[in-house]
Protein backbone atom coordinates (compact mmCIF):
# COMPACT_ATOMS: atom_id res chain seq x y z
CA UNK A 1 0.00 0.00 0.00
CA UNK A 2 1.64 3.47 -0.87
CA UNK A 3 1.85 5.53 1.81
CA UNK A 4 0.60 9.67 1.57
CA UNK A 5 4.28 10.83 2.05
CA UNK A 6 4.78 8.37 -1.18
CA UNK A 7 1.53 9.66 -3.03
CA UNK A 8 2.72 13.06 -2.37
CA UNK A 9 6.04 12.51 -3.93
CA UNK A 10 5.11 10.68 -7.01
CA UNK A 11 1.93 13.09 -7.31
CA UNK A 12 5.09 16.21 -7.49
CA UNK A 13 6.97 13.87 -9.89
CA UNK A 14 4.11 14.14 -12.58
CA UNK A 15 3.66 17.45 -11.48
CA UNK A 16 7.34 18.33 -12.24
CA UNK A 17 7.54 16.37 -15.46
CA UNK A 18 3.87 18.34 -16.90
CA UNK A 19 5.96 21.23 -17.36
CA UNK A 20 8.87 19.72 -18.25
CA UNK A 21 9.16 17.52 -21.27
CA UNK A 22 11.70 14.95 -21.92
CA UNK A 23 12.62 15.64 -25.08
CA UNK A 24 15.02 18.58 -26.04
CA UNK A 25 13.49 22.20 -25.97
CA UNK A 26 14.81 25.58 -27.56
CA UNK A 27 14.32 28.35 -25.97
CA UNK A 28 14.83 32.20 -27.12
CA UNK A 29 17.05 34.27 -24.67
CA UNK A 30 16.45 37.81 -25.76
CA UNK A 31 20.11 39.58 -25.42
CA UNK A 32 20.47 41.63 -21.97
CA UNK A 33 19.20 45.44 -22.34
CA UNK A 34 18.88 48.34 -19.63
CA UNK A 35 18.24 51.94 -20.31
CA UNK A 36 20.61 52.31 -16.93
CA UNK A 37 23.80 53.71 -19.19
CA UNK A 38 26.39 56.13 -17.98
CA UNK A 39 27.29 58.89 -19.71
CA UNK A 40 30.13 58.31 -21.93
CA UNK A 41 33.53 58.33 -20.59
CA UNK A 42 35.36 58.55 -23.61
CA UNK A 43 37.07 55.43 -23.94
CA UNK A 44 35.82 52.90 -26.71
CA UNK A 45 36.05 49.12 -26.98
CA UNK A 46 36.25 46.32 -29.46
CA UNK A 47 34.64 42.94 -27.87
CA UNK A 48 36.70 40.50 -30.36
CA UNK A 49 36.34 36.83 -28.64
CA UNK A 50 33.99 34.77 -26.25
CA UNK A 51 35.26 31.02 -26.53
CA UNK A 52 33.33 28.56 -24.97
CA UNK A 53 35.84 26.39 -22.92
CA UNK A 54 33.00 24.26 -21.20
CA UNK A 55 33.50 20.88 -20.06
CA UNK A 56 30.84 18.01 -20.92
CA UNK A 57 30.36 14.96 -19.35
CA UNK A 58 28.12 12.06 -20.26
CA UNK A 59 26.83 11.23 -16.71
CA UNK A 60 27.71 14.08 -14.37
CA UNK A 61 27.41 13.05 -10.67
CA UNK A 62 25.68 16.52 -10.39
CA UNK A 63 23.29 18.40 -12.24
CA UNK A 64 25.38 21.70 -12.54
CA UNK A 65 28.07 20.05 -15.10
CA UNK A 66 27.00 20.45 -18.83
CA UNK A 67 25.53 17.05 -20.35
CA UNK A 68 23.59 16.24 -22.85
CA UNK A 69 20.33 14.09 -23.83
CA UNK A 70 22.63 10.79 -25.16
CA UNK A 71 19.48 10.22 -27.76
CA UNK A 72 19.55 13.16 -29.39
CA UNK A 73 21.90 14.62 -31.48
CA UNK A 74 25.55 15.76 -30.31
CA UNK A 75 27.49 17.88 -31.92
CA UNK A 76 30.16 20.99 -32.03
CA UNK A 77 27.33 23.22 -33.22
CA UNK A 78 24.54 21.54 -30.72
CA UNK A 79 26.98 22.06 -27.17
CA UNK A 80 27.60 25.59 -28.33
CA UNK A 81 23.74 26.16 -28.00
CA UNK A 82 23.58 23.71 -24.96
CA UNK A 83 22.05 26.02 -21.95
CA UNK A 84 20.69 23.24 -19.30
CA UNK A 85 19.34 19.64 -18.80
CA UNK A 86 15.54 18.82 -17.62
CA UNK A 87 15.32 16.89 -14.94
CA UNK A 88 12.38 15.40 -13.37
CA UNK A 89 10.50 14.96 -9.81
CA UNK A 90 13.23 12.36 -9.05
CA UNK A 91 16.47 14.34 -9.90
CA UNK A 92 16.31 12.18 -13.22
CA UNK A 93 17.90 13.55 -16.11
CA UNK A 94 15.80 14.24 -19.43
CA UNK A 95 15.86 16.07 -22.48
CA UNK A 96 18.29 19.22 -22.94
CA UNK A 97 17.40 22.74 -23.33
CA UNK A 98 19.40 24.42 -26.26
CA UNK A 99 19.14 28.02 -27.77
CA UNK A 100 17.67 29.02 -30.37
CA UNK A 101 19.42 28.18 -33.75
CA UNK A 102 21.72 31.44 -34.62
CA UNK A 103 22.54 31.90 -30.69
CA UNK A 104 25.08 30.33 -29.05
CA UNK A 105 26.41 30.62 -25.25
CA UNK A 106 29.31 32.50 -27.10
CA UNK A 107 27.11 34.84 -28.69
CA UNK A 108 25.28 35.09 -25.34
CA UNK A 109 27.77 35.79 -23.46
CA UNK A 110 29.20 38.66 -25.95
CA UNK A 111 26.10 40.16 -25.95
CA UNK A 112 26.28 40.47 -22.13
CA UNK A 113 29.85 41.92 -22.05
CA UNK A 114 28.96 44.39 -24.55
CA UNK A 115 26.12 45.79 -22.41
CA UNK A 116 28.29 45.75 -19.11
CA UNK A 117 31.12 48.54 -21.06
CA UNK A 118 27.72 50.37 -22.54
CA UNK A 119 26.49 50.98 -19.16
CA UNK A 120 29.86 51.93 -17.89
CA UNK A 121 30.02 54.69 -20.74
CA UNK A 122 32.13 53.16 -23.09
CA UNK A 123 31.74 53.27 -26.81
CA UNK A 124 31.39 49.98 -28.12
CA UNK A 125 33.37 49.24 -31.96
CA UNK A 126 31.73 46.64 -33.98
CA UNK A 127 34.62 46.10 -36.39
CA UNK A 128 37.97 44.99 -35.54
CA UNK A 129 39.34 47.30 -38.92
CA UNK A 130 37.41 50.28 -36.63
CA UNK A 131 39.55 49.82 -33.56
CA UNK A 132 42.68 51.90 -32.97
CA UNK A 133 45.46 51.89 -30.53
CA UNK A 134 43.73 53.53 -28.12
CA UNK A 135 40.81 50.72 -28.14
CA UNK A 136 40.36 48.49 -25.60
CA UNK A 137 40.32 44.79 -26.59
CA UNK A 138 38.15 42.16 -24.79
CA UNK A 139 38.85 38.39 -25.08
CA UNK A 140 36.69 35.86 -22.30
CA UNK A 141 36.85 32.31 -21.54
CA UNK A 142 33.63 30.32 -20.43
CA UNK A 143 34.18 28.18 -18.03
CA UNK A 144 30.62 27.84 -16.99
CA UNK A 145 27.41 28.84 -18.75
CA UNK A 146 24.83 26.09 -17.61
CA UNK A 147 21.01 25.86 -15.85
CA UNK A 148 20.12 23.26 -13.62
CA UNK A 149 16.85 21.58 -11.55
CA UNK A 150 16.80 20.36 -8.14
CA UNK A 151 13.93 18.74 -7.01
CA UNK A 152 12.34 19.60 -3.67
CA UNK A 153 9.40 18.02 -1.77
CA UNK A 154 6.58 20.91 -2.62
CA UNK A 155 9.03 23.20 -5.01
CA UNK A 156 12.14 22.50 -7.27
CA UNK A 157 14.66 25.11 -7.75
CA UNK A 158 16.22 26.23 -10.88
CA UNK A 159 19.44 28.24 -10.71
CA UNK A 160 22.14 29.47 -13.60
CA UNK A 161 25.89 29.78 -13.17
CA UNK A 162 27.81 32.06 -15.17
CA UNK A 163 31.66 31.89 -14.96
CA UNK A 164 33.93 33.89 -17.09
CA UNK A 165 37.55 35.00 -17.23
CA UNK A 166 38.22 38.25 -19.67
CA UNK A 167 41.59 39.96 -20.81
CA UNK A 168 40.93 43.49 -21.29
CA UNK A 169 44.07 44.93 -23.70
CA UNK A 170 44.29 48.94 -23.36
CA UNK A 171 47.25 51.19 -23.61
CA UNK A 172 47.80 51.08 -19.64
CA UNK A 173 48.21 47.27 -20.05
CA UNK A 174 46.28 44.11 -19.83
CA UNK A 175 43.87 43.93 -16.87
CA UNK A 176 42.75 40.10 -16.51
CA UNK A 177 39.31 39.72 -14.56
CA UNK A 178 37.36 36.84 -13.85
CA UNK A 179 33.63 37.35 -13.05
CA UNK A 180 31.16 34.61 -11.90
CA UNK A 181 27.59 34.49 -10.69
CA UNK A 182 24.92 32.21 -9.87
CA UNK A 183 20.84 32.85 -9.64
CA UNK A 184 18.94 30.49 -8.65
CA UNK A 185 14.78 30.76 -7.53
CA UNK A 186 12.00 27.95 -6.53
CA UNK A 187 9.41 27.44 -8.88
CA UNK A 188 6.29 25.14 -9.26
CA UNK A 189 7.42 23.32 -12.67
CA UNK A 190 10.30 23.54 -14.87
CA UNK A 191 8.01 25.16 -17.70
CA UNK A 192 9.71 27.39 -20.33
CA UNK A 193 9.49 31.01 -19.17
CA UNK A 194 10.38 29.56 -15.40
CA UNK A 195 14.29 28.82 -16.85
CA UNK A 196 14.24 31.44 -18.93
CA UNK A 197 13.16 34.06 -15.85
CA UNK A 198 16.66 32.73 -14.20
CA UNK A 199 18.58 32.77 -16.79
CA UNK A 200 17.92 36.28 -17.21
CA UNK A 201 18.86 37.18 -13.61
CA UNK A 202 21.94 35.43 -13.82
CA UNK A 203 22.80 37.38 -17.06
CA UNK A 204 21.88 40.74 -15.31
CA UNK A 205 24.19 39.87 -12.27
CA UNK A 206 26.28 38.65 -14.55
CA UNK A 207 26.46 42.48 -16.24
CA UNK A 208 26.36 44.13 -12.97
CA UNK A 209 29.58 42.01 -11.63
CA UNK A 210 31.68 42.77 -14.58
CA UNK A 211 30.47 46.23 -14.25
CA UNK A 212 32.36 46.83 -11.20
CA UNK A 213 35.06 45.25 -12.14
CA UNK A 214 35.77 48.05 -15.09
CA UNK A 215 37.76 50.69 -14.89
Amino acid sequence: MVSKTQLTTILLGLLLLGGCATSRSVLDIPPPASSNIAQPNGKEVFINTASDKRVFEANPSIPSIPSLDPSEEQNDKVRLRSIARKRNGFGKALGDILLKEGQTVESLTTASIRQAFIEKGYRVVDSKDKATESTYVVDADIAKFWSWMNPGFWAITLSTEISTGISIKSPQGTDKQTVSVKAADNYQTGVEGNWIEVMNKALRAYIDDLKTKLK
